[in-house]
């Protein structure tokens, strides 16, 4: 265009800007900046709010201000551009800032339509939870002036991250036109709090309703199947899934059906449909070797995790977790050790406590207590709550008193006000025929208020 002689404007030059932000092409970006102002088009409102989400892109957020102060004009665009630059850099105050200066603007009647402005009241109330914010966030939807399905949607979505189920099935209620996006959020919230039949009934709700699921909700459902392991209800989804347009290609929903088959029982579908990916990744590889080790076929595990290492896949934490927990569960000491310290002299991964308390229960289930108790005492990390009650786990299984009483000890300085460690402690004296000091054991207990919660067992 420039070599016909023809003058970049305000209409052929915010598709470039945009391109910049897609691409971070930052020097490009910026020489069109250069090409703005000499052609004299900076006060062009589009121009001016593109150039503003470009410089925010690249971390520049004082120029993303500099334009924004500069702009002799503004619109929702440019409004909103300058509050998701500063909530992306996580500046909440900042941008609640400019969110007030649009509303007293507002107010002074220099603007009228900010009132209108719809989507920096959602980039504001988006803000605020993506930073776990949900006062602040309640406080602000519950002003706003119209509410919509996005809106709810990003509320409800908070609620169920945070934990707060109650108050996302609240407002999903709320909401009266429901998009495929509001249910996703609301199923997602209940599968990943340990809901799963309520993710279940509401998706039979929402295809009542006629609303046709996504993969990212069907991902949610089959999580949820997963957790229930009921064998009936996943083979039905399977089929559902099958009998849909879905993208059976995805490896994200593969490996949620990969994961449901394998986790209710169904290993040989589980097998097939891994077998059939064109290509696999870590979060394929990693259902498919736990779903392998929950049904006893750790040595096809482990296999599988070789097989993972020749396809030039680099384990990351997760995957050693799930290798070493599968390792655990079929007492596969030399396999787990191999592991434990390729991820330790051959990866860039630090152990985390996690990983040391699946060897400490390695170990424990083979009855190498002192082997796990040194691999504790060697921890780079502090001591970790969950490698200790492994070893006590594993001291009553064993009837390992002494250490069984040490590893007590070390548990009752790291969570004092635990009964169940007591108990644990208790189990082993009385294996060892021990009644007084169960008797003891129990008075200190008693002595200290702690009681043992009904329903549930440390043995």
């Amino acid at each position: 265009m420039r070599l016909r002689g023809a003058a970049p404007d305000a209409y052929t030059l915010p598709p470039l800007i945009q391109r910049c932000v897609k691409e971070s092409e930052g020097l490009v970006g910026r020489g069109i900046h250069g090409l703005v102002v000499k052609n004299g088009i900076q006060s062009s409102v589009h121009v001016g709010s593109c150039l503003i989400g470009f410089y925010g892109k690249c971390g520049d957020v004082g120029d993303a201000r500099n334009l924004f102060d500069e702009m002799p004009e503004r619109n929702e665009v440019s409004w909103t551009s300058m509050i998701v630059v500063y909530t992306n850099s996580e500046r909440l105050v900042d941008a609640r800032r400019v969110f007030d200066e649009m509303i007293e603007e507002a107010r002074r009647g220099i603007d009228i339509m900010p009132w209108g402005y719809m989507a920096a009241w959602k980039a504001m109330i988006c803000g605020y939870v993506k930073f776990g914010d949900l006062i602040s966030a309640r406080k602000l939807f519950e002003e706003m002036p119209v509410k919509d399905v996005v809106s709810y949607t990003a509320m409800v979505d908070g609620y169920g991250k945070s934990g707060d189920m109650v108050s996302a099935r609240y407002l999903f209620e709320q909401c009266q036109r429901k998009d495929v996006f509001l249910w996703s959020a609301l199923l997602s919230g209940y599968s990943q709090n340990g809901q799963p039949n309520e993710a279940v009934n509401m998706f039979l709700e929402m295809q009542g309703n006629n609303v046709r699921p996504d993969e990212h909700i069907m991902v949610s459902v089959m999580s949820a199947c997963s957790q229930l392991g009921q064998l009936e209800l996943a083979k039905w989804v399977d089929s559902y899934m099958r009998s849909g347009s879905f993208d059976l290609k995805n490896t994200h929903v593969v490996a949620a059906l990969v994961n449901m088959n394998a986790k209710c029982g169904n290993v040989e579908r589980a097998l097939s449909l891994f077998n059939n990916m064109p290509r696999r990744d870590l979060i394929l590889y990693c259902s498919m070797i736990q779903g392998l080790s929950a049904h006893g076929q750790g040595s096809k595990a482990v296999g599988l995790f070789y097989q993972m290492l020749s396809e030039g896949l680099t384990p990351d934490d997760v995957a050693f977790t799930v290798i070493l927990n599968a390792c655990s569960r079929q007492g596969l000491v030399e396999e787990g050790y191999r592991f434990f310290e390729l991820m330790r002299n051959e990866s860039s991964i630090v152990p985390s406590p996690d990983h040391y308390s699946c060897m400490v229960d390695l170990f424990g289930r083979s009855g190498q207590l002192r082997a796990a108790f040194d691999l504790i005492n060697s921890m780079p990390v502090e001591h970790h709550v969950g490698a200790w009650g492994a070893l006590l786990g594993a001291c009553k299984l064993h009837c390992a008193t002494e250490l069984g009483e040490e590893v007590a000890a070390r548990l009752v300085k790291l969570e004092p006000g635990n009964a169940g460690n007591y108990i644990l402690l208790s189990n082993i004296y009385a294996a060892a025929d021990r009644w007084m000091d169960v008797t003891v054991l129990r008075n200190q207990m008693v002595a200290q208020g702690l009681k043992v919660i009904p329903g549930r067992s440390w043995s």
